[in-house]
């Protein structure tokens, strides 16, 4: 620092120290306030590079075949699965699922066909399933469980677990505006983006991040509300939930309490480790005092600028 520089430093702060505590309350306030738009993510967006060709092409495919994000349960019994009892249990489940608002299908082996007792003439439209009280549950059984296509998909190779796949509606809104982003960006890449075209990027960027949020905020609802039904489910039962949304959704959950539980116990550790060393209080509130204004203006800058932190890259705090 130049001789003049650390004059005018030392006048400034020592001259009128009130003032600059002022102005640095004013400044750890704002960015404090912005701190609450601080955000992790652990979407494809921030775990994989920007233009990852492996990325673009999963997405190709998604919306070429019309795939939709799914969750998927396991439901193991503690009886006879193919007991009208126990069936109509796995029913009420799905009718449970189906209600949520986000749920636009659930498949199970409550609704594949069952060709054994179907007649010919209704195989295309009113087949059979094992709802169907006509329906004879043991060979229901042996046909489901001998399809190569039910087999490890609805239900496991030893008929004692049910699989359930819980699909979401699509958002039309967020695949519209990832299909202009994905379009406008290939443009980019290949030089041909016209400068009109350079502000629609930025505003569609915009939007998508924007909108986002919202659709992270809502799966983690969808998949709390999910949680909960088959919380309902459990006596009697042996119940698993899976699927990459609530894998996503997990992550972000188990990081925010991680940072939680691990910022507690530096704070302990920093404050044990200047109490020991230099046994005054000043030395231990002012470096705390310190680290927490840095912090708040790191995360406050983060929420600013709509910077989202990855999974991996959230350790920095």
């Amino acid at each position: 620092m130049s001789s003049r520089t650390s004059r005018y430093y030392v006048a400034l702060v020592f001259g009128k120290p009130y003032a600059v505590i002022i102005g640095l309350l004013l400044v750890v306030a704002f960015f404090a306030w912005h701190a609450q738009d601080f955000r992790l993510d652990a979407s494809a967006d921030s775990l994989l590079l920007e233009d990852d060709p492996d990325l673009e092409f999963s997405r190709e495919v998604n919306f070429r075949y019309g795939a939709r994000d799914s969750v998927t349960v396991a439901y193991t019994p503690e009886g006879d699965l193919f007991t009208r009892p126990e069936l109509n249990k796995l029913a009420a489940l799905r009718d449970d699922l189906l209600a949520v608002e986000q749920v636009q299908s659930v498949d199970s082996i409550l609704n594949v066909p069952v060709f054994e007792d179907t007649p010919l003439t209704g195989i295309s439209e009113d087949y059979l399933t094992v709802v169907d009280e006509e329906i004879d549950l043991a060979a229901a059984r042996e046909e489901i469980m001998s399809n190569p296509v039910f087999r490890n998909a609805v239900i496991s190779p030893d008929g004692t677990t049910a699989g359930m796949l819980v699909s979401f509606f699509v958002d039309e809104t967020a695949r519209d505006l990832l299909v202009q982003r994905s379009e406008l960006r290939a443009k980019r890449r290949a030089g041909t983006l016209t400068g009109e075209e350079a502000g629609e990027l930025a505003r569609v960027e915009s939007e998508y991040d924007e909108y986002s949020v919202f659709v992270a905020d809502r799966q983690h609802e969808t998949i709390g509300t999910i949680r909960t039904i088959l919380d309902n489910y459990r006596d009697g039962a042996t119940i698993y939930l899976g699927g990459a949304p609530m894998i996503a959704d997990d992550l972000v959950t188990f990081v925010r309490g991680d940072l939680t539980s691990f910022s507690f116990a530096v704070l302990i550790l920093i404050v044990f480790a200047l109490g020991l060393i230099f046994r005054k209080l000043r030395f231990v509130a002012l470096p705390l005092v310190c680290c927490a204004v840095a912090g708040t203006i790191m995360v406050g800058m983060l929420g600013l600028m709509d910077w989202r932190v990855t999974v991996v890259s959230s350790n920095f705090i």
